[in-house]
């Protein structure tokens, strides 16, 4: 689907002063997908038509992202972004899901997995932030104030799409991806709203949770684009080294953007790790990893 297709499905819950907007399809157990910077919930697009045959998927914009409120005045830590979800998911009426967080989403679902632990039942982490492997390079530049102030949202929107393009895919996106990831900060308000989550990035709020990772007490699994040069896979491998049963499955010829890359791996991976024999057909994508497979060893 088009970006435009995707938004006409979000729905809108106030939490206080502020509003989330999400995705809610499907039945069965609830799924939280959580996206990254600079992008927001349009980035699971590709997957949700197979995963919401067999569950309840809730994607929500984080705020300050994508459609969500993005007016100026709160903290956009991934800190806060977590108590944000966990009052989403009470809202919702959702005791606990399954956690899906890809880039900062996955430095969001940690916090979920050690603050709210009633909230995850299972946690997996797409070439996600941890430890001090973040903020990169162009999100640190991003998050100067100079930015809002002297550069346009035309100029910005230009430089992200190419940086996203050369290094964030190991193959072309599909028509229209790449563009629709970035279409919420096309504007200014949008591209002020991106500069102020960019500053918002802060090394210590995945560094203060390292010594109790050791806690998380629920089924994890790492799913990790091998060829990845913003979040290398040395960091998917720290991460299955310090969370108790946590397993690592490294995508070959996969980059940031594995489920883009390839979508069928990472459905192959993430029906695995959810014990399903009877998996829906992924429609509607490329069979670009057909001679492909995912690489599932070693599990660490």
């Amino acid at each position: 689907m088009n970006w435009r297709d995707y938004q006409a499905r979000q729905r809108v819950v106030e939490l206080g002063h502020r509003f989330i907007s999400y995705v809610d399809e499907g039945q069965g157990e609830p799924m939280v997908l959580l996206h990254g910077i600079p992008t927001w919930g349009f980035l699971w697009s590709g997957l949700l038509p197979a995963l919401s045959l067999t569950h309840r998927v809730l994607i929500p914009d984080l705020l300050g992202y994508g459609f969500s409120d993005r007016r100026e005045g709160f903290d956009r830590s991934i800190a806060r972004q977590a108590e944000a979800m966990d009052a989403w998911l009470e809202r919702l009426g959702v005791r606990n899901a399954v956690v899906v967080g890809h880039d900062i989403g996955g430095g969001v679902a940690q916090h979920l997995s050690v603050r709210f632990p009633q909230r995850v039942s299972r946690l997996c982490l797409m070439n996600s932030i941890c430890f001090d492997s973040w903020p990169i390079e162009m999100m640190v530049q991003l998050g100067h104030p100079r930015v809002a102030r002297r550069l346009s949202a035309q100029v910005v929107h230009r430089a992200l799409r190419m940086a996203l393009k050369r290094t964030g895919f190991a193959t072309a996106p599909p028509d229209g991806v790449l563009e629709g990831l970035l279409e919420p900060y096309a504007t200014e308000v949008g591209k002020t709203s991106l500069v102020r989550n960019a500053a918002a990035l802060d090394t210590n709020q995945t560094q203060e949770l390292a010594a109790k990772l050791a806690h998380v007490a629920v089924p994890t699994r790492l799913v990790w684009g091998v060829d990845d040069t913003f979040q290398p896979v040395k960091w998917g491998e720290r991460l299955a080294w310090e969370i108790p049963g946590a397993k690592l499955v490294r995508v070959a010829h996969a980059r940031h953007y594995v489920m883009w890359d390839q979508p069928h791996a990472v459905m192959t991976a993430l029906y695995d790790f959810l014990g399903m024999e009877m998996r829906p057909v992924l429609e509607g994508a490329e069979q670009r990893d057909g001679e492909l497979p995912f690489i599932p060893g070693p599990l660490i």
